[in-house]
């Protein structure tokens, strides 16, 4: 069965985007706007990654992983970012990102992180 990717921006583009550099690889996407649509999905889906944007409305990236880690609940995430570094440094305290991409993201570095992460 192929694994599950849940891509969680509230810009369409970058998740239409993503959708195509996932799907492209034989993986089934599922796409949430908002952080709070983005708790739904995982709890009712169960995907295999999320890739998430830090900088959502009402909720961001990094509150989504703290109220799924709170409910006992560990996705493998990939961040993504608009902010510099070194304005990121909460995200590595968390278990669960084990990627911090930069946007604009380079896709092919993308596809590779994704690819690698489902292995």
């Amino acid at each position: 069965m192929a694994k599950t990717v849940l891509v969680v921006d509230d810009q369409p583009g970058i998740r239409m985007l993503l959708e195509e550099v996932i799907k492209s690889e034989g993986f089934n996407v599922l796409q949430a706007v908002t952080g709070e649509e983005a708790l739904s999905v995982v709890r009712e889906k169960h995907p295999d990654l999320m890739l998430l944007d830090y900088k959502l409305p009402v909720k961001d990236g990094i509150e989504v992983i703290e109220d799924l880690e709170k409910d006992n609940i560990h996705i493998a995430s990939v961040l993504m970012s608009g902010l510099a570094e070194d304005e990121l440094k909460d995200a590595h305290q968390h278990e669960s990102v084990l990627e911090v991409v930069a946007k604009p993201f380079n896709i092919q570095e993308m596809k590779d992180i994704i690819v690698n992460l489902l292995k």
